[in-house]
């Protein structure tokens, strides 16, 4: 018996490393964006970020992404948004989620992100001249997706932001003075996901942002006025991860998305 248990545990003790065995994660980094001095704040408990979040805020920073890999929730801020006010609120179920998004909107201000971890569903809200009439849109396959990205499309509302988790897909829509053309392609893997970034750069486009969910990536691609030069890390070690985006940081690039991937 004494045997069995030592090797459930075992099993245990090794499954983490075997779940994380081919996971990645992945920075999406531009000079030109409008954004300032960054820092990264990283807690495994969303709640346990509230302060640093207060305290950053009332130094002038903003958020300007929010990721959730596994055993650690990460939030980029940054200096350099304009952004006038900002909250942030967290649901775990769904309807309660949709609508405490449906009252803030009410009270003027927009949804720019949303994300999924653990059971939480996440929510960013700001006031900012730059995006205007945010819609949150919940789906539960890939082909209402994109039915709804081409009838927003019509509309001339452009995405803002897309999360896939617990067998939904969320998409956030609106107005964004800058944004001239977008494009989005859907791939299964990071090959491809890198053959693609390449192919648009080459149009003019910037990665606006990554989202992997149902083993599949969903890449999103705006086209501005000027063409900003961006770059991209991958890499399976957080340590190595965040080191070289402190490099970037020295050489001018800031953070415009993070995501996490499986090979």
């Amino acid at each position: 018996m004494l045997k069995r248990l030592h090797i459930i545990l075992g099993i245990i003790l090794f499954l983490p490393s075997v779940v994380l065995a081919d996971f990645f994660w992945v920075a999406l980094l531009a000079k030109e964006s409008g954004l300032k001095e960054q820092k990264i704040l990283t807690q495994t408990k969303l709640d346990n970020l509230a302060v640093e979040i207060k305290r950053g805020w009332e130094e002038g920073y903003t958020i300007t992404d929010l990721s959730h890999s596994p055993r650690r929730w990460s939030v980029v801020l940054s200096k350099g948004t304009k952004v006038k006010h900002q909250l942030y609120v967290h649901r775990r179920i769904m309807q309660e989620f949709k609508a405490i998004v449906k009252y803030y909107l009410t009270q003027e201000y927009d949804l720019v992100n949303v994300e999924n971890g653990v059971g939480a569903w996440v929510a960013v809200f700001e006031k900012n001249d730059q995006i205007k009439n945010t819609e949150l849109v919940v789906v539960r396959d890939i082909q209402e997706l994109k039915n709804e990205i081409d009838k927003h499309q019509i509309q001339k509302n452009i995405l803002l932001d897309v999360e896939a988790a617990e067998g939904y897909w969320i998409a956030v829509f609106g107005k964004r003075v800058a944004v001239k053309a977008q494009k989005y392609i859907l791939c299964e893997t990071k090959e491809v996901m890198e053959k693609s970034i390449s192919k648009y750069w080459k149009e003019g486009y910037s990665v606006q942002s990554l989202e992997y969910g149902n083993n599949q990536w969903f890449i999103l691609f705006n086209k501005y006025s000027s063409v900003r030069q961006e770059t991209y890390i991958v890499s399976d070690k957080y340590v190595k991860f965040r080191k070289l985006i402190s490099t970037y940081w020295r050489e001018g690039y800031r953070i415009t998305d993070l995501a996490e991937g499986r090979k």
